[in-house]
């Protein structure tokens, strides 16, 4: 762990759950030392957060050896890849009127809480190359997971062209 934050940690986590945090860290960081495994488990939109910009670099450095999660954190993470720019905040979502939610849906924004991903640029420019991966594995007589057609999908570069973050803080490319 970076001395730096383990100091400020440690300074200032000093009771009830913010101490269990230190403790945590501790245990951590001392499984990694004794050269175990660690898993993450992702549910909900963590990737809208842009979680990849923490997660890529914890498998870069071998601290995440295994990753179970759910669907939308595996499309989340390239559509934040290719469609950043495009998102928009909603910061008073709690407040929106069922007519303020049709004019985001008639605008194309899909609303996950208090972001909206757009749907040209996030989905529509995904679904012709993941339709074109599964055409060819169709064709071929081959199976795979959703997260293999995704990952041929990145692999192959087509996506390059749309990109608008810098790739490293995508945990699904992991450059």
């Amino acid at each position: 762990m970076n001395k730096e934050i383990t100091n400020f940690i440690e300074k200032h986590f000093k009771h009830f759950n913010a101490a269990a945090l230190v403790d945590a860290s501790k245990a951590y960081n001392e499984h990694l030392e004794k050269g175990n495994k660690m898993m993450i488990t992702l549910a909900g939109a963590m990737s809208t957060a842009e979680l990849g910009k923490s997660l890529a670099e914890m498998i870069r450095q071998d601290k995440v050896q295994i990753i179970s999660t759910t669907g939308a954190n595996l499309e989340e993470d390239i559509f934040n890849l290719v469609a950043h720019d495009f998102y928009e905040r909603v910061p008073n979502y709690r407040d929106l009127s069922p007519q303020d939610e049709l004019e985001l849906l008639n605008k194309g924004m899909n609303r996950v809480t208090d972001t909206c991903i757009p749907e040209e640029e996030a989905f529509r420019r995904l679904e012709k190359h993941i339709l074109h991966v599964w055409k060819e594995a169709d064709r071929k007589g081959e199976r795979y997971f959703p997260h293999e057609f995704m990952y041929q999908m990145i692999r192959s570069g087509v996506l390059e062209q749309y990109y608008q973050i810098d790739p490293k803080d995508s945990w699904m490319v992991l450059t």
